[in-house]
């Protein structure tokens, strides 16, 4: 999500109904068993006009119209369901929602060693004369990196072209913010320099490209097509790049569902999961800027998702973290509902035609259906997919 993404977010307050998928429920009155989905799957019909699918988009082909949801429980997928043409297969730009899967593979990386959260960028990464990152920007952690709380003050133009290299592209920011990057951990803004950063400091700790590392860690593990990766040409945008269809990202959210498990295969530490959905802010950060501004919302970051509270403010005692998430640009929105003993995760696919407002009918669908996709989890439905 860049700044158009969220910017306008607090314009509207979508209506929308609610359900559908497995049967099951109670059926105390002895006729046919309820679908505890009814409310669900009214509710998307109710908004499925405003997802209108999208006109080619660079490599990309045409999106068709409507959306598809899918519930996950750590057992498997409880409701997967499409409306329109949209489907769980349609390869599909994910745009902030990146920003999650590239989160967990630095993460990855911290486990094996290669980086720790504390890295600095003067112990990798070195200007045109061969001299270490110094001043503001030579202390960024790669925590702060990952929390978006470096004290880089916004996106780098210069670093986005997809003909130049990410070693090049990186050094464009660190030419550009040098003068002006505040203390790290001072604030927070939201942008895409911040992963640039990290995804060169991996390429740099472990001498592959940043796609070797992808393909390594996530991509082939999890059995996604070699199409499914990070656009971008030379300078792979891990910030908002990737491209993938709802099955392979599906089986992704699934792994941070069970907390890094991919079958019997742990793909990451079940504590970097953990650490991952908390409040990465320090006691003094500050927000310099947040898409989610017009919403009068303050929704904290922990290491490449939101960590959302019931009022979309700071996480406190009396309003704490709800659920991990990651929308998209384009309208795709994953999250992982963890507040109230809750364990559950659900995604929304679809792809938005590139203007202000395509994320706007999924926020807001995402924020409807949370209690209603609670309230049927609470009866315990059937699995309709497996997931490895």
């Amino acid at each position: 999500m860049h700044h158009s993404f969220l910017a306008l977010i607090a314009l509207a307050g979508l209506a929308c109904g609610g359900g559908g998928g497995s049967i099951g429920g109670n059926n105390s009155g002895g006729g046919p068993p309820q679908d505890p989905w009814a409310a669900v799957t009214t509710a998307i019909q109710g908004a499925q006009s405003q997802f209108p699918g999208a006109a080619a988009l660079g490599n990309l082909p045409a999106a068709p119209a409507g959306l598809t949801v899918e519930v996950l429980t750590p057992d498997g997928v409880v409701y997967s369901k499409s409306f329109g043409a949209f489907s769980n297969a349609t390869y599909t730009a994910v745009a902030s929602s990146s920003k999650m899967v590239s989160g967990t593979v630095l993460l990855q990386l911290v486990d094996k060693g290669f980086l720790s959260l504390d890295t600095k960028t003067k112990d990798l990464l070195e200007d045109r004369n061969g001299q270490a990152w110094s001043g503001n920007m030579g202390e960024i952690k790669l925590r702060h990196l990952l929390s978006f709380t470096s004290g880089i003050s916004g996106d780098v133009l210069a670093s986005e072209p997809a003909t130049i290299t990410l070693d090049e592209a990186v050094t464009r920011i660190y030419e550009d913010q040098r003068p002006a990057a505040s203390t790290p951990g001072s604030y927070f803004y939201y942008g895409s320099t911040h992963l640039r950063i990290a995804a060169r400091m991996a390429e740099v700790a472990t001498g592959k490209s940043w796609r070797q590392l992808f393909d390594e860690n996530l991509r082939v593990p999890l059995g996604w097509s070699s199409l499914s990766t990070f656009g971008g040409g030379t300078n792979p945008n891990p910030a908002g790049s990737l491209a993938c269809t709802g099955l392979e990202y599906t089986r992704f959210l699934m792994m941070q569902l069970r907390k890094g498990l991919d079958g019997s295969a742990r793909l990451m530490r079940e504590d970097l999961v953990n650490q991952r959905r908390m409040d990465a802010f320090g006691s003094t950060t500050t927000i310099a800027y947040t898409p989610y501004v017009l919403l009068q919302h303050t929704n904290h970051y922990g290491f490449g998702n939101w960590v959302e509270t019931q009022d979309g403010g700071a996480p406190s005692g009396t309003d704490p973290i709800q659920r991990a998430s990651s929308t998209g640009k384009f309208g795709w929105a994953p999250w992982i509902e963890v507040g109230n003993g809750q364990n559950w995760a659900a995604i929304i696919m679809c792809q938005q035609p590139d203007a202000a407002l395509s994320f706007l009918p999924s926020e807001n669908l995402k924020l409807q259906l949370a209690p209603l996709i609670s309230a049927a989890v609470a009866q315990h439905p059937q699995v309709v997919r497996t997931v490895p």
